[in-house]
């Protein structure tokens, strides 16, 4: 089995949820039981399910944990879009997110089909 640590998309994973971080830093402060922490949760599972996903015994359960990554990244969209609404971000800000996830969402496809392919990677 391969370590989670050295796949491309946990990594690009990691660097969605510092940038999450780092955005929601400027949110305001009645929104850190909401949106905030939404979004910093949502983010940081991504990784850790992929981690998770790793030591799953079946190809069926590793490929499920890639679709609830997925199911994060689209939250994480649907919350920012919101969040840009709110006047919380700045147009730039989603830009610079949606660049990020054009990227990472393939490589989670691929990742899910790889799996199938190398069931006991």
């Amino acid at each position: 089995m391969a370590s989670f640590k050295g796949l491309d998309v946990f990594q690009r994973a990691v660097l969605m949820a510092k940038y999450i971080y780092s955005i929601t830093a400027s949110f305001p402060d009645n929104e850190r039981l909401g949106m905030t922490f939404h979004l910093q949760r949502a983010a940081v599972s991504i990784p850790a399910i992929l981690a998770e996903g790793t030591s799953r015994r079946t190809t069926k359960d590793r490929q499920h944990s890639v679709d609830i990554a997925l199911g994060s990244l689209n939250e994480i969209y649907a919350q920012l879009l919101v969040a840009k609404e709110l006047n919380y971000l700045q147009e730039a800000e989603v830009k610079r997110f949606e660049r990020g996830y054009d990227a990472l969402r393939p490589k989670l496809i691929a990742y899910q089909r790889s799996i199938e392919s190398h069931p006991h990677q």
